[in-house]
């Protein structure tokens, strides 16, 4: 049998407008500016853990005295642009 939650209301509900189209149009810029701030927060979070690693990397490789060749990484070319050109 059916039994009536606590939630439902009991009685007469106010009936609620539907939203309008310029209502709608607000509250979906509002959105978009939440979510613009959060993806900066998010942004700003992400460097500074990013950064946090890259100097606990440092310091374990200054403290096992390893250099990136030891890690199997190539080492950063000295002159950036386009290779010489090979001897004829």
């Amino acid at each position: 049998m059916y039994r009536p939650d606590e939630d439902t209301p009991k009685g007469w509900v106010k009936p609620v407008a539907k939203p309008t189209r310029e209502s709608l149009k607000a509250r979906v810029a509002e959105l978009r500016a939440q979510l613009a701030e959060a993806e900066t927060q998010l942004r700003e979070i992400e460097e500074g853990e990013r950064l946090e690693a890259l100097v606990r990397i440092r310091n374990l490789m200054r403290g096992f005295e390893l250099t990136l060749a030891d890690l199997g990484l190539a080492p950063m070319p000295k002159r950036r642009g386009r290779p010489r050109k090979a001897a004829p």
